[in-house]
């Protein structure tokens, strides 16, 4: 593991998704499970089908809530509902879909092994937080299901603040929610090399890369760890 000086940290900001939480079902089995709920409904369509119409819809309405123009909640509904319109099925079931959709991901979405452990002994030394991407109601659905928030000093959802990942803005808002902490004084611990660690080098925080299938390389200068208790040993705690 590569040496590094770590004195001046006084902050530790995790990513949530791929970092503290990992998804225990490939997103074939997710999709099955929730048509499988409404396939009567739709029959004859497929999943395959479905889902075809689906993803490109779910996309646009994403980055209309990131422009600002919709909610979280609108933006997923109305994934399904104009979904289910093009295809000429009731638009009603739309609701009804998203809701299962995020029931189904708060069943699958469980922490790693290590991660409360890794984030209660960081505690008491660093000041720590969480910054994760997503709709409020699905990130703090994770968040509540796992008492996350008791292990953390504070914890952000890209939408409540209208940044999103790797926006330098969203990194410098969870640096001021950690006090008196700088960018220079803070490490962002994330799972992907565009959102999280160049988002955190960009505004200024030192990235470290969780990576637990060693398939990806950092970039250079940054650290690469493969689980989150390796932690303890680079900050010596």
């Amino acid at each position: 593991m590569a040496k590094a000086d770590f004195s001046h940290i006084t902050t530790i900001i995790f990513d949530m998704d791929g970092t503290l939480i990992r998804h225990t079902w490939q997103l074939s089995e997710i999709t099955e499970a929730l048509f499988a709920r409404f396939a009567a409904d739709l029959a004859p369509l497929t999943q395959a089908e479905f889902f075809e119409r689906f993803w490109p819809k779910a996309n646009d309405m994403w980055y209309m809530m990131v422009d600002g123009v919709l909610d979280g909640d609108t933006a997923a509904k109305y994934s399904y509902i104009n979904t289910l319109r093009e295809l000429g099925r009731d638009p009603s079931l739309g609701e009804a879909m998203a809701t299962a959709w995020q029931e189904l991901i708060l069943i699958e979405a469980q922490p790693f092994e290590d991660a409360l452990v890794v984030l209660d002994t960081l505690r008491q030394k660093y000041t720590t937080g969480i910054l994760t991407n997503g709709y409020i109601a699905m990130q703090r659905g994770k968040i509540d299901r796992h008492n996350l928030a008791a292990h953390v000093d504070f914890t952000l959802v890209s939408e409540e603040i209208g940044y999103h990942k790797p926006d330098r803005r969203s990194f410098l808002e969870a640096v001021k929610m950690a006090g008196n902490a700088s960018p220079a004084q803070t490490i962002f611990v994330g799972d992907n090399l565009v959102t999280d660690i160049q988002g955190a080098i960009s505004a200024g925080l030192t990235p470290i890369l969780v990576n637990p299938d060693n398939e990806v390389a950092p970039p250079d200068g940054v650290i690469k760890i493969r689980r989150l208790s390796e932690l303890l040993t680079l900050l010596k705690v």
